[in-house]
């Protein structure tokens, strides 16, 4: 592709991925919407009867819808396009939020938290395919890490305001959220890729120009000529699950991803986003709801400061800093419970370490979000080519649905039979190992082309054939 380029006005790109990221305004909102629930489910606020297990079945079954979304998302993403999907996702997200806004039986709940999972899986797949296919290389990182941001800001939002107004305020939050991202992506345009990949050059064309702001159609089309290509090669090769779990192009990809996922999830994100008011309760000197807040505040800044350094510092060193930060930081929070529970410190001299867990947990936000929290998102999309990219990110997303329930289903059990500070010990034994799976495995993408990360995927499988063939023939 040619290095030479007009001046382009990347407004529209920026505008775009703004709108398309609020979805994860809503799911943040609603990955956090039982910190201040169950709260209001133990005083009697929400005046409905459910034990705590049925509590820990509403949290941990937004998971299991997510899975089915992600399979949707996966369909609808071939079928009608990006920017169809987009807009999909807003439906099974305020249909789910209308029926736990009217629901007082834990099984409606249930289903209701399902239901708002669907929208979840959905925007999930969609949104960093959509972002990596519309943004410059020079800021699609930045542009990828507005997705946490996004996500930040919905849990301030519900950490802000859940504890101080009613059970049905705090669901009327959720309805509004996914009306206004419905609202605000009724505009954006189809990914250029998208329009190639089923073979419509001038929509493509029509769509690549607004994106970049460019009057320039020679360029443009030199541009589109290169991106034509690749988009032709790789879907030579079939577009099926059975495609990208046998063809052995995509094997080291695929086993680097699995990892990066288990890596994000399995270090305890979303467990500690739907019980951070109850942990806090039992931890810090600070009351729940206002360390809450603290910690809505610190994140959302961790997800903008994330922004303006991923595209200097890269992927690689930036994911082993926040591995690093975040074993070390649940690994501290797991210590002060341990001397809290199972060696039973003496009440005055705990009280003058209340501030640990408090301290620990905003380390540990700052930490995961300038890497874990995002970038495994942005580099399952930039890394598998197009032919097989829904379906990747599809499959990608079940397994962090399915991680997602496990961690949230099993954290209160874990915690009331071994302790609090098992669970914590448990995350951070998982980031200590991702320290070494990054050093040894994770590229750098920073400042490359999709097309110019694909060359380079090639180049890699292209090698290990011909080193297979030696093999097999030498012996």
């Amino acid at each position: 592709m040619s290095t030479s380029s007009p001046p382009t006005n990347r407004r529209i790109q920026y505008l775009a991925g703004l709108c398309v990221s609020f979805a994860f305004t809503f799911t943040g909102a609603a990955l956090s919407w039982s910190s201040p629930a169950i709260p209001k489910f133990k005083n009697g606020d929400a005046d409905i009867d459910i034990t705590d297990e049925q509590s820990s079945w509403v949290v941990s079954l937004f998971a299991p819808g997510a899975l089915c979304g992600c399979y949707v998302g996966q369909i609808l993403n071939e079928k009608v396009g990006r920017r169809f999907t987009v807009l999909s996702a807003a439906g099974p997200s305020f249909l789910g939020s209308v029926i736990i806004l009217f629901s007082r039986t834990p099984w409606v709940m249930c289903i209701s938290r399902f239901v708002t999972g669907i929208g979840m899986g959905i925007t999930a797949v969609v949104t960093m395919v959509y972002l990596t296919e519309i943004a410059d290389k020079d800021i699609r990182g930045s542009l990828g890490m507005l997705v946490q941001v996004m996500n930040n800001m919905g849990s301030l939002a519900v950490y802000s305001i859940g504890p101080f107004v009613s059970y049905n305020g705090l669901n009327a939050l959720l309805v509004s959220l996914s009306i206004i991202y419905a609202t605000m992506c009724l505009w954006i345009p189809e990914s250029p890729y998208y329009h190639l990949k089923d073979g419509r050059p001038a929509a493509a064309k029509k769509s690549f120009m607004f994106l970049k702001g460019t009057k320039n159609e020679k360029w443009a089309t030199e541009q589109l000529t290169a991106m034509r290509l690749h988009v032709q090669e790789s879907m030579e090769n079939k577009t099926t699950v059975k495609e990208l779990l046998t063809n052995m192009r995509y094997r080291k990809t695929l086993y680097l991803i699995a990892g990066l996922k288990v890596l994000q999830y399995m270090t305890g994100m979303c467990a500690i986003q739907a019980y951070l008011e109850i942990i806090f309760r039992q931890g810090s000197s600070l009351s729940g709801p206002y360390a809450s807040i603290v910690y809505g505040f610190v994140q959302l800044g961790a997800g903008i400061g994330a922004t303006f350094i991923i595209d200097h510092f890269g992927r690689r060193l930036l994911m082993l800093i926040s591995s690093t930060g975040v074993a070390l930081s649940l690994t501290t929070v797991g210590i002060y419970f341990y001397l809290q529970d199972a060696y039973q410190l003496n009440p005055e001299r705990l009280a003058s370490l209340s501030a640990v867990p408090l301290v620990g947990v905003l380390s540990y936000i700052i930490l995961y979000s300038i890497g874990l929290g995002n970038l495994p998102y942005l580099l399952q999309a930039e890394l598998f080519p197009i032919n097989v990219k829904t379906v990747a990110s599809s499959i990608a997303t079940m397994l962090a649905c399915i991680l997602n329930f496990v961690v949230t289903k099993s954290y209160q059990g874990i915690k009331d039979v071994f302790g609090h500070y098992t669970v914590f010990w448990a995350f951070a034994s998982i980031a200590y190992f991702g320290i070494f799976f990054i050093y040894y495995f994770v590229p750098e993408t920073k400042g490359k082309t999709l097309e110019e990360v694909q060359d380079e995927i090639n180049d890699e499988v292209v090698e290990l054939e011909e080193l297979n063939k030696e093999y097999k023939s030498g012996s």
